[in-house]
């Protein structure tokens, strides 16, 4: 009896071990993390829809500048995106694979591209959405995984990439809170759902802590959009640009290949002039630099970082099998050791 007694209790210390184990939960692979979070936030899977929505750039005298966007999506290889607002004419055209783009007056807005890669990052950038910017080369990369807490949420966030992209998430539900990247974060509130899809209300834009832009998300679903919807603008330039049905399954996202450390200048580090420069690399087929523009910063710092940027080198960009010509957003910093860069100098309307 006494053997049998203690061989019963042998057995219930080693079942009292084994049980955590057996009962735990697998670990989530990263990867299936961020995917589903797109997959939930995807407007661009089922058509059509209509996404409106309303930015507001901060002025120094403390009023704020609203402008609209419009994005008429009927497919991935058919939609128009439009930014309207006093003086401002903006319009992009995706159809048959001819891409389509006026802008009066010809300048770029570097919040305007800011804002609109908010929206795109709730879904990594997928390449059937409204989007010139390619998506996030984010399937193969390697994920840090980490623990934050986001207004009392818990999230977990997902780092990978150089500069490092860090896609922070709801544990519970999968909503998509912030993103960083570029000293750049972008806040999402306010979820609401279409659908099978859940998306933000509300985006923010900040720099270092500091607000940007601010803006409002509306979407529908079943507009009927008249086919002079889809036209080429007048007097736009129109570019080959690959597209097709299933394009979201039938890309390779472009990653930076060679980077260049911008070069601070001599006069600028004398009269210590720190901090970022906007740029907007015009890529071709082959992933060069053929065009770079600044969008914002110091006009001391503008030309090393437009000489760095330039000799930036991407892996093509692939749409429905065929390279495509690509535009990218990169930040240049000019920074003393061991300090963040002063905010730029953006361009306001």
């Amino acid at each position: 009896m006494r053997h049998f007694n203690k061989l019963f209790f042998s057995l219930l210390f080693v079942v009292g071990l084994l049980a955590p184990a057996a009962f735990a939960r697998p670990k989530e692979d990263p990867h299936e993390v961020l995917s589903k979070s797109f997959q939930q936030a995807d407007l661009w899977s089922q058509g059509p829809v209509k996404l409106v929505a309303k930015m507001n750039i901060p002025k120094p005298d403390g009023t704020k500048v609203t402008l609209q966007l419009t994005d008429s999506w009927a497919a991935p290889d058919k939609w128009r995106s439009e930014w309207t607002a006093n003086g401002l004419d903006q319009v992009t055209v995706l159809n048959n694979s001819k891409l389509s783009h006026v802008s009066n007056p010809p300048l770029t807005i570097v919040q305007i591209l800011q804002f609109e890669l908010a929206i795109a990052m709730l879904t990594g950038g997928n390449p059937a959405g409204p989007y010139l910017m390619p998506p996030v080369d984010w399937e193969k990369a390697k994920i840090d995984t980490t623990k934050k807490k986001i207004n009392g949420v818990d999230a977990k966030c997902l780092g990978f990439d150089h500069p490092t992209k860090t896609f922070c998430i709801d544990a519970a539900n999968g909503h998509l809170l912030s993103f960083d990247s570029d000293y750049t974060t972008f806040e999402y509130s306010d979820y609401v759902t279409v659908g099978n899809n859940s998306y933000p209300q509300t985006i923010k834009v900040s720099y270092a802590k500091s607000p940007v832009s601010d803006g409002t998300l509306t979407v529908t679903r079943g507009d009927k959009f008249a086919d002079s919807l889809f036209a080429p603008p007048e007097e736009s330039t129109t570019t080959d640009f690959s597209s097709c049905a299933d394009v979201q399954k039938n890309f390779t996202a472009p990653h930076l290949q060679k980077l260049i450390k911008a070069k601070m200048p001599d006069a600028a580090k004398k009269a210590q002039k720190y901090g970022l420069v906007y740029t907007l690399a015009d890529v071709d087929k082959n992933g060069t630099v053929q065009k770079v523009s600044v969008l914002g910063g110091d006009p001391a710092l503008k030309d090393a970082a437009t000489d760095a940027v330039q000799q930036y080198k991407y892996t093509p960009y692939m749409r429905c099998g065929q390279a495509v010509q690509f535009q990218k957003l990169e930040v240049v910093p000019f920074a003393p050791p061991a300090k963040m860069p002063e905010e730029p100098n953006l361009p306001a309307r």
